[in-house]
């Protein structure tokens, strides 16, 4: 029964997928543009840094929902053993030869973790809560005579979050790199994750804790992964040959979708914040949370916060121009460990330091 459940959702879903790419085919850059912006890895590079700059208790909650959003996905997806679209309908046993349908593949569609839940819309969905949470208490907590205070103006936030993740979603389906059920699960799961761990107070966190969850996210992945590979003879690496054998071109194939990918960013996001709960926030713990307020400073607060926010996010988004070895694929992980927890650490750090420098200027004003 499972197995007919799950014939008609890619079947369903298929014909679905054909009907997207040929109503929005005009608009294929846009599509590619907004599953872009969806990629967990914006989470990091992004979201955090983001939310970091204008309160520091969202930045922090904000990266850690994008660790454990990012690594639950990785875990959910070995498990479930999800198809995706484009080599599904390759499948002999599904079509005839010559009878399958046509789907078109983008440069963006050949990833090669398994499909389900779309990590896409799961991070995307959770970082984004907490984001879109902190705004809506912030206008909540405004005077009652406030312009902020109406209801429209509270439900803002929020219907920019729905749209957001639908955009989202439609473009992953576009792609043909998900089935909608996936894209589905992926965002009811994020969604979820978002709300569970949105009254968490990272920085109250001890160092040894994050160490801890480094460690932890890493041990436990390899650990299933093993379980998986030598007691139930699962390869977990199986989407790898899967997406590599049927991309329309080999190039479009990257290292940079493989499940330890994604482990090694995690771990070494949380080491990185380890090392900054230890060594940078102690001497911010009497600080204000946030850096813009609404004195008669606020404005050049604002300024020069709008100032540092982009070139922050220039610098954090710069970073992925660094060409990393992909072969052998352990010292690929390992500098992707690294350069994660150097730019947790970098990220705080700079925020951390301007928030003082604001700080100070307005002592003498």
């Amino acid at each position: 029964m499972p197995q007919v459940v799950m014939l008609l959702l890619h079947l369903e879903g298929v014909s679905f997928i054909q009907w997207l790419q040929t109503t929005f085919s005009d608009f294929a850059e846009v599509l590619l543009f907004l599953t872009r912006m969806g990629d967990p890895r914006h989470a990091y590079l992004v979201y955090f840094p983001l939310a970091l700059v204008f309160s520091r208790s969202v930045g922090l909650r904000t990266l850690l929902v994008a660790i454990i959003s990012e690594w639950t996905n990785l875990i959910l997806k070995w498990m479930l053993h999800g198809e995706r679209p484009f080599w599904w309908i390759k499948d002999p046993e599904i079509y005839e030869e010559g009878k399958a349908p046509h789907l078109e593949q983008y440069s963006l569609t050949c990833e090669t973790g398994p499909g389900s839940p779309s990590g896409h819309c799961m991070v995307t969905a959770a970082v984004l809560w907490v984001v879109t949470s902190a705004l809506v208490s912030d206008l909540s907590a405004a005077p009652r005579n406030s312009w902020k205070r109406n209801p429209m103006v509270r439900a803002a936030p929020w219907l920019i979050y729905s749209f957001i993740l639908t955009s989202a979603g439609v473009s992953r389906l576009f792609i043909a790199t998900h089935f909608p059920h996936q894209v589905v699960f992926g965002t009811a799961v994020g969604v979820l994750i978002g709300y569970m761990f949105n009254r968490v107070q990272v920085q109250s966190f001890r160092p040894s804790m994050c160490v801890v969850l480094s460690a932890g996210l890493a041990v436990l992945a390899m650990g299933l992964y093993g379980i998986l590979l030598h007691v139930f003879s699962i390869d977990p690496s199986w989407s790898i040959k899967k997406a590599t054998q049927w991309c329309a071109h080999p190039e479009w194939v990257h290292l940079g979708t493989t499940p330890f990918f994604s482990v090694a960013r995690d771990s070494g996001s949380s080491l990185g914040l380890a090392v900054a709960l230890h060594s940078i926030l102690p001497q911010v713990k009497t600080a204000r949370d946030r850096t813009m307020d609404s004195s008669p400073e606020g404005k050049t607060v604002g300024v020069s916060t709008v100032g540092f926010l982009l070139l922050l996010l220039s610098l954090t988004l710069s970073t992925e121009y660094l060409v990393l070895p992909q072969e052998p694929q352990t010292l690929l992980y390992s500098l992707v460990f690294v350069k994660s927890a150097l730019l947790t650490v970098g990220v705080i750090g700079l925020v951390t330091g301007f928030s003082k420098l604001i700080q100070k200027k307005q002592k003498n004003w």
